[in-house]
C-alpha cells in the first residue's frame, strides 16, 4: 500500500514539474506577430503585394511568424506610421514620398515633381550610389530599413475642372502631402497648395476645403475620388514609389533565419506589386472614364518650364552630385 502511494506521489510530482515546461513550450510555439500598417485603402496593387508578403512569410516560416494588417489608416497617417516604426510599435509599413522628405531630404530629387523623366530612371537611381546612401541614412536617422521598392504609378492631377496649362492652376486649392518642396513647386505654378493628411482628403474635397489633389490612378480609383472630382489630368509629374520600410528594432529582434525570410519576402512581394502596377495603369484610365471622369491629356513641357525657378532653388539643398547624377541617368 505504501509502495502504491509512493508511486502515485512520484507521478504527481512529475506532472507538476512538467507543467511549467509545457507552458514554456506552448509559449515558444506562439507565432511572432508582425504588425503591417498601411495608410492607403484596400483594393490596389499595394495591398495585393502586402497580401502576397503575408502569405509568403506565414507559409514559409511554418507558423513561427504571423502578419497582421492594419489598412486604411487604422493606425494613423503616413507620418504616424514612421514614428511607430522607429519605436518598434509596428513592424512594417509602405511609405510614399514622405520617406525621402522625412529621412533623406538631401536626396529630394527622387520626389520633387518634374525632375525624373520616367520610373525606370528612378529605379536606376535606387540601384546606384544614391539608393545606397538613402538606405544608410534611414537606418541611422529613422531606425528603419528600406526592404523593398515598388512603383506606385505616376502621380496625376485631379480637379473639379479641366487643367491643361499652368495658368489654369491659378488660385486652385491643391491638396499636397506634408512635403515642403512640393508646396514650393505647386506654389510656383500659381496653385494654392494645402497640406491635408491622406485619410482626410476625400472629406476635404467633398466639403471644398481643397479643390484638387494629385495621386496615382489606382489610388484615385480605389478611394473613389471620382465621386468628388470630375477631371483627371495625365500630368505624370512624379514617378512615385512605395518604400517598404521595416523597424530596425523589430528586425534585429528576430532570429537570423526569420530575419532573412522577411527580407527575402519583402523584396519578392514588392517586385510582384511593381509588376501589378505596371500592368494595371492603362486599365485604371478606362475605369475612371467609366465612372464619369474626363481623362485629359496635357502637354507637360509648359508645366516643367514653369516649375524650373522653384526646382533651381530646391536643388541647392540636395547632396553634392545628385543633380548631375539625375541628369546623367536621364540622358541629358
Amino acid at each position: 500500500m505504501n509502495k502504491k502511494r509512493l508511486v502515485k506521489g512520484m507521478f504527481l510530482a512529475l506532472c507538476l514539474a512538467l507543467v511549467p515546461l509545457l507552458a514554456v513550450s506552448a509559449q515558444a510555439q506562439k507565432p511572432i506577430e508582425l504588425a503591417f500598417a498601411l495608410h492607403t485603402a484596400p483594393g490596389g496593387p499595394d495591398h495585393a503585394a502586402v497580401g502576397k508578403f503575408k502569405e509568403m512569410v506565414e507559409t514559409q516560416s511554418k507558423g513561427r511568424l504571423s502578419v497582421k494588417l492594419f489598412p486604411g489608416g487604422q493606425l494613423g497617417g503616413e507620418r504616424d506610421n514612421l514614428e511607430q516604426l522607429k519605436q518598434g510599435e509596428v513592424a512594417l509599413t509602405q511609405s510614399g514620398d514622405l520617406t525621402i522628405s522625412y529621412y533623406a531630404p538631401q536626396f529630394g530629387a527622387f520626389i520633387v515633381p518634374f525632375v525624373f523623366p520616367n520610373v525606370e530612371t528612378v529605379f536606376k537611381a535606387w540601384d546606384g550610389w544614391m539608393g545606397k546612401e538613402i538606405k544608410k541614412v534611414t537606418v541611422e536617422k529613422g531606425k528603419v530599413h528600406v526592404v523593398g521598392i515598388q512603383r506606385r504609378g505616376s502621380r496625376m492631377l485631379t480637379a473639379k475642372k479641366e487643367i491643361k496649362t499652368p495658368d489654369d492652376l491659378k488660385g486652385v486649392k491643391l491638396r499636397v502631402p506634408e512635403i515642403p518642396d512640393w508646396v514650393a513647386v505647386w506654389k510656383e505654378m500659381g496653385a494654392l497648395p494645402t497640406v491635408v493628411a491622406w485619410p482626410e482628403v476625400f472629406g476635404a474635397l467633398q466639403t471644398g476645403v481643397v479643390d484638387a489633389q494629385e495621386n496615382p490612378l489606382y489610388l484615385i480609383y480605389t478611394t473613389k475620388l471620382y465621386e468628388v472630382q470630375s477631371h483627371v489630368m495625365l500630368t505624370a509629374h512624379v514617378h512615385a514609389c512605395f518604400h517598404w520600410l521595416m523597424s530596425d528594432k523589430v528586425l534585429s529582434s528576430l532570429p537570423k533565419d526569420l530575419r532573412e525570410l522577411v527580407l527575402k519576402s519583402a523584396k519578392e512581394a514588392s517586385a510582384y506589386g511593381d509588376k501589378l502596377t505596371k500592368d494595371q495603369d492603362d486599365d485604371y484610365q478606362k475605369k475612371l472614364a467609366e465612372k464619369g471622369m474626363k481623362v485629359v491629356k496635357v502637354d507637360i513641357k509648359p508645366f516643367m518650364a514653369k516649375s524650373q525657378p522653384a526646382i533651381a532653388k530646391i536643388r541647392e539643398k540636395w547632396a553634392k552630385g545628385v543633380f548631375e547624377e539625375v541628369q546623367k541617368l536621364s540622358g541629358k
